[in-house]
């Protein structure tokens, strides 16, 4: 939290480059596959409200709910929570779509985020979210992890100096994440149709659930 926080003035526009330019599409298929006309949304890891404002331009009416406060002061949606993804302030069935943009990965306790996700969705709703990947390639996995340990450091830097050197915590949340085929596992002892779409060579995924 606290290298997002340092992060946060240049934070879409290092995202932006670090993903090679591809975000934008990836939060669209996201809000395309999740969100609906007057469907109610919860945006997890909501941010600066990147992807909040795109689900808001497709009709969604949206929640925001982040662990920084920070993060959330900076968007211009009116409907902030401050929480984390394990305990989510809500009844269960409460939303229409659950939707996360570049943050699922950050859980502390992955199985307990996606349990809550299921309990606050109704059934038949959606669960969409774009993020990191990890490939069940070794290759794949040392390549990307080169990446995010050498070269993403360095475009931090390019898009906000020293600063943007915090960026290499992402080399951090990528060691500990599950590679794609084990969370589709996860993903599937909750929701009964999981669809993963693997960009960038497993380095990058969009993927959609329906409860």
């Amino acid at each position: 939290m606290d290298s997002l926080e340092e992060i946060l003035p240049i934070y879409e526009v290092g995202s932006s480059r670090i993903a090679l330019f591809a975000d934008s599409e990836m939060r669209m298929n996201v809000v395309r596959f999740g969100v609906r006309e007057s469907s109610m949304v919860l945006d997890l890891g909501s941010g600066p409200g990147t992807l909040a404002r795109a689900a808001s331009e497709a009709g969604g009416t949206v929640v925001q709910l982040d662990v920084s406060r920070k993060m959330l002061e900076r968007s211009p949606g009116s409907d902030r929570i401050q929480a984390v993804f394990e305990a989510l302030p809500f009844r269960s069935g409460a939303f229409d779509s659950v939707i996360a943009g570049f943050s699922l990965r950050d859980a502390r306790d992955l199985l307990s985020a996606v349990g809550q996700i299921r309990r606050v969705l109704r059934k038949g709703g959606r669960f969409a979210f774009c993020d990191l990947g990890k490939p069940d390639s070794f290759v794949r996995v040392l390549a990307v992890a080169i990446y995010l340990r050498v070269v993403v450091p360095l475009i931090g830097m390019t898009a906000g100096g020293r600063k943007g050197f915090a960026f290499g915590s992402l080399f951090d949340t990528y060691v500990l994440a599950l590679h794609n085929s084990q969370l589709v596992a996860l993903l599937k002892l909750f929701f009964t149709d999981v669809r993963l779409d693997a960009k960038q060579a497993g380095a990058a995924i969009v993927v959609g659930c329906v409860a």
